[in-house]
């Protein structure tokens, strides 16, 4: 049993708590929201003065729903299934707003009036497979665009932290989103984490970057290997086994003293790395030169001890990149225990230590 002063203790904080987080409901029905959304990248449409815009905002993810899963999200709305209620910021006062939580239900909507989304592999309503929004009575279509859906708009003098709180509550859940998504949300306006990802999209990081999956590129796997690429080489030798905690530390600590000059000795260390691994390494940071992916325990081990050793040698050269194939550098960067801090510091330090000839790559033992 709790004592009547931890009850009361735990009653102020909940109560103090509750204060920060401002916000207000309102239903808006399909075709009102679908007059208001923005889709990344577009201009808000100022003509109308009535209409207030609903942006996506750049953190937000890519549309990465498949044809499946918008058409059994619009079944849902066909059936009068609850939907889960959008989360969106007040910008201004003229009521413009920025989407926090949504974006694929609202794509999809979208691409569903447009007559961009047939229907298909629907459970329930299984006559509706094969049709477009053109396809049904006028008077359905009506229905559908008038169907309701909630909208929590958080109060435009809510305080940032409490901004990026609330995005990470929201998107947490599930597989939602990537470590590396959220932190889009939570580091929108951070000046170091912008310089992130404008590394991530360089040409000099995408010449090497490869990936299966397509989604990699979208769901951010690209910023992700930034980030790492940066706090490892930086702080490795403090790398505590929470990799999610550690880069979220790092991006907070640098972004007090980023500056323009340390933006540009950052980004001409990683132009420098890339170029090295590209010119010396046959098949660049992939085991094979089939591969399809970069495991990111492979690309953590040779961009960072790559890196390492450049800054302890500016005109290395590699004379033999045998070490790459060694049962020893294998056993390093396989997934098993590959977030643990003997593992992380070992792979590094052994790819900068045979950089460095300091291990003799004939001393390793080799499959037949």
């Amino acid at each position: 049993m709790k004592t009547e002063q931890e009850l009361e203790l735990a009653e102020n904080q909940i109560r103090d708590v509750q204060l920060d987080y401002k916000y207000r409901i309102a239903d808006f029905s399909i075709g009102e929201l679908l007059k208001k959304f923005v889709l990344k990248g577009q201009t808000p449409d100022l003509e109308d003065d009535a209409i207030s815009s609903l942006i996506v905002p750049k953190y937000q993810r890519e549309f990465v729903w498949r044809t499946k899963m918008q058409s059994i999200f619009i079944e849902s709305i066909f059936m009068g299934v609850p939907i889960q209620p959008l989360f969106a910021f007040e910008l201004d006062e003229d009521g413009n707003l920025e989407l926090l939580d949504g974006v694929q239900r609202l794509s999809s909507i979208k691409a569903f009036v447009d007559n961009e989304l047939l229907l298909s592999d629907l459970e329930e309503l299984t006559a509706l497979n094969g049709f477009k929004f053109d396809d049904l009575h006028t008077a359905r279509k009506r229905k559908f665009l008038n169907t309701q859906l909630k909208l929590y708009i958080i109060n435009e003098n809510t305080d940032e932290g409490i901004r990026a709180d609330i995005f990470r509550r929201v998107n947490e859940g599930g597989e939602k989103l990537s470590f590396a998504e959220i932190r889009k949300g939570k580091f929108v306006g951070n000046d170091f984490y912008t310089f992130i990802l404008e590394q991530s999209n360089s040409d000099e990081f995408n010449r090497l970057f490869v990936s299966g999956k397509e989604t990699d590129k979208l769901r951010g796997e690209k910023e992700e290997l930034i980030t790492r690429f940066y706090a490892l080489s930086d702080n490795y030798q403090n790398f505590d086994h929470s990799v999610r905690g550690f880069l979220d530390e790092y991006i907070i600590e640098t972004n007090k003293v980023f500056s323009k000059k340390m933006k540009a000795t950052m980004k001409a260390e990683l132009t420098k790395t890339l170029d090295f691994i590209d010119k010396n390494f046959p098949n660049g940071l992939r085991k094979s030169e089939k591969s399809k992916m970069i495991p990111r325990v492979r690309f953590e081990a040779i961009s960072v001890g790559a890196n390492l050793a450049l800054r302890l040698n500016p005109l290395l050269k590699v004379n033999n990149a045998n070490w790459l194939n060694s049962k020893e550098f294998k056993k390093l960067t396989t997934s098993d225990g590959s977030n643990s801090k003997t593992r992380v510091a070992g792979r590094i330090e052994f790819v900068k230590n045979c950089l460095l000839g300091e291990i003799n790559s004939d001393d390793l033992t080799y499959d037949d």
